[in-house]
């Protein structure tokens, strides 16, 4: 009997299709997640908001739709976008996707909430200007220091190539057009930008995009951060195809937002997939969902480089731990269920170090003399292994947070991070490790078994 790949402690919808996550926010005492959610099909056909709450980043319940497709300029979809309290109110900032006669008419729009379960649709705030296409999307809202709001939008140009396009506003529902951030001349569309400022320093976040433009579809994607010497200048563009850095090494990490807690950290979700065709409809079959968000983290700065760490209200839930068992192969681990964390300090940089999850799920080698780690996870649609493969100057420590159908691995204190689906497929969960030094402090601890709920049908919100 195949083995169900239902997370147990990752926001997921109980049925259908989850993808970026959207409006993220403290707002009235709880957490707010939103994201994108097909309520009919696990596959891209129909885009609502979804969304779950939380009082403490830990414990979430997911509570149904916040915004439907059901207006003229959002009929063909309710796109990405950001969430922002102004005054009180709970400020949902998202891109209205419509076509007619086959052209893509986009337009960035506004819905407000006073109690964080009802949304009112206040309609589009402006179309794409001129000079771009109908890939005009993403809006990710921002209050700046110096009073008012700015907002970014992902964008491609007439000429076909992305950019990133800056508006600004004096109260959050008058906006202006205040020039370009940046452009591409390699990609064909920016996605799902964001600007904010992390530990005095402006960053921007982003995710280049190439397409077939004639017959408007996407060919490859992937994540970006990029710590900037200054804010936004209209008369100087960045030059968007240098200077960035991957935010995680992975398989399945895309469209990555943030947000500030009340004590000013900075939280960072995404889509934890990036699974494509026969991929994706291999891994939803007879599952009522597919995909979720991954584990939220706190994005920090070492110099120019973006680092990731699960929130401290994860890394100091108490748990159970589980001991190993020294054999031929290594030191063996057999916790009763899939969902646990694992720590490894102090390890030695000139040694060899192999992790092997639930029999070869997954896999992660160090190569003390290359310098380098691969991380590597059954294919489950052939023959073989996808492998990724990058540098490393040194390995100093690693966490391990596993879930039912995950692996999420936080290296040097977040220096790389590595996230991926897995398929579960072996009746045992078991974590083997070779190489590592006697002296090194390492604990494997079960997660508790009730961070994540759905309401009851009649609760949710419709």
């Amino acid at each position: 009997m195949p083995i169900s790949k239902k997370q147990s402690w990752h926001i997921e919808p109980p049925w259908g299709l989850l993808n970026d996550p959207n409006g993220l926010v403290w707002y009235k005492g709880n957490y707010y997640a939103f994201f994108q959610w097909n309520r009919f099909a696990k596959d891209h056909s129909s885009k609502a908001w979804g969304f779950a709450t939380s009082p403490d980043l830990v414990h979430w319940q997911f509570r149904g739709s916040a915004l439907l497709p059901d207006q003229l300029y959002d009929a063909q979809g309710v796109y990405s976008g950001s969430a922002l309290e102004i005054d009180g109110r709970l400020c949902l900032y998202y891109t209205g996707n419509a076509k007619q006669q086959g052209r893509r008419i986009s337009h960035q729009c506004l819905a407000i909430s006073t109690d964080g379960r009802h949304f009112r649709k206040e309609g589009p705030l402006f179309a794409a200007p001129a000079g771009y296409t109908g890939h005009f999307r993403d809006p990710k809202v921002l209050a700046v220091l110096q009073g008012g709001y700015q907002m970014v939008v992902g964008a491609q140009r007439d000429n076909g190539l992305g950019a990133v396009v800056l508006y600004t506003s004096p109260d959050g529902f008058r906006w202006s057009y205040g020039g370009v951030v940046g452009t591409s001349r390699e990609y064909q569309m920016i996605e799902c930008p964001e600007l904010f400022r992390l530990e005095d320093a402006p960053v921007l976040l982003y995710c280049p995009q190439h397409r077939d433009n004639a017959a408007d579809t996407s060919l490859d994607s992937f994540s970006v951060g990029r710590v900037l010497d200054q804010g936004p200048d209209a008369s100087r563009p960045l030059d968007l195809d240098t200077g960035w850095q991957r935010l995680d090494e992975g398989f399945d990490f895309y469209a990555p937002q943030t947000f500030r807690t009340p004590d000013g950290r900075r939280i960072l979700f995404a889509w934890m997939s990036r699974l494509e065709g026969e991929a994706e409809t291999a891994f939803g079959a007879g599952e009522p969902r597919i995909h979720c968000l991954t584990m939220p983290r706190e994005l920090f700065r070492r110099g120019q480089r973006l680092c990731q760490r699960p929130v401290r209200e994860l890394r100091e839930l108490p748990g159970t731990p589980v001991p190993g068992e020294t054999t031929e192969s290594g030191r063996l681990y057999r916790p009763f269920r899939r969902a646990f964390r694992f720590t490894a300090t102090e390890l030695a940089a000139e040694r060899n170090l192999d992790l092997t999850l639930h029999e070869g799920e997954w896999s992660f080698h160090y190569d003390a003399a290359a310098h380098t780690v691969t991380v590597e996870r059954r294919c489950w649609t052939g023959p073989g292994q996808d492998t990724r493969t990058v540098p490393l100057s040194a390995l100093s420590s690693l966490e391990l947070w596993c879930d039912q159908s995950s692996a999420e691995l936080f290296l040097n204190g977040g220096e790389q991070v590595f996230s991926a689906r897995i398929w579960p497929a072996s009746s045992q969960a078991s974590l083997l490790i070779a190489g590592l030094p006697p002296e090194s402090p390492v604990q494997l601890t079960l997660l508790p078994d009730d961070l994540y709920r759905y309401l009851p049908k009649e609760e949710e919100t419709q």
